[in-house]
């Protein structure tokens, strides 16, 4: 099928007005007026905008879990912050799984990439922690360290991340805390945290 030139340069030109001129073209059922190639690559991209989201924010609440775990010497007012962060970001999940249901099959492959930036931000984080309150000890030589001592693997269930079941939950439940980082918020901030 031929593509008219100038559709396809307004693609790279103006890409507000080519999807307006797209969405036109749709709603007519133009399809001769259609940027096919252009078009699936922005309808594939949105699927997997969806993905990259869902594991960036439980990258992060794996981070924030790790540091609370694994961050012996932080101040009360940390933790309490970190909780909050945790939440909001298991909150920011749940919309993404309720939104698209079909996420749910990629799970493992999800969580896969989710760990593996979230436990190299907790040891950022942490390494900056150790070197502000260490002024012997340098930057590399704190990452190293904090990569030595976190888990190599992925210690939380999905369930542990997420604290919500679509089947029985409308939100994550605020109280529901894997055992290793309960065990930490109960005994440092008195949370009263169930475990799952």
């Amino acid at each position: 099928m031929q593509q008219d030139l100038k559709t396809s340069g307004l693609y790279d030109r103006d890409f507000y007005s080519w999807s307006r001129q797209q969405t036109e073209a749709l709603r007519l059922r133009d399809f001769h007026a259609i940027d096919w190639d252009n078009l699936i690559e922005e309808i594939e991209g949105l699927g997997k905008a969806a993905r990259s989201n869902w594991e960036a924010f439980c990258s992060r609440v794996i981070e924030h879990m790790l540091k609370i775990e694994h961050c012996r010497e932080a101040a009360d007012q940390d933790l309490k912050h970190w909780m909050r962060e945790v939440l909001n970001f298991r909150r920011q999940t749940a919309k993404l799984i309720e939104e698209n249901p079909g996420l749910k099959g990629s799970y493992p492959e999800m969580l896969a990439g989710a760990w593996k930036y979230g436990r190299d931000y907790a040891c950022q984080r942490l390494a900056e922690y150790d070197k502000d309150n260490n002024l012997q000890t340098t930057w590399k030589k704190a990452l190293r360290e904090r990569s030595r001592a976190l888990p190599a693997q992925c210690p939380y269930r999905l369930e542990d991340l997420t604290a919500f079941d679509p089947r029985r939950d409308r939100m994550p439940r605020a109280d529901l805390w894997p055992p290793s980082v309960a065990r930490v918020l109960n005994a440092r901030i008195d949370a009263g945290l169930s475990v799952r």
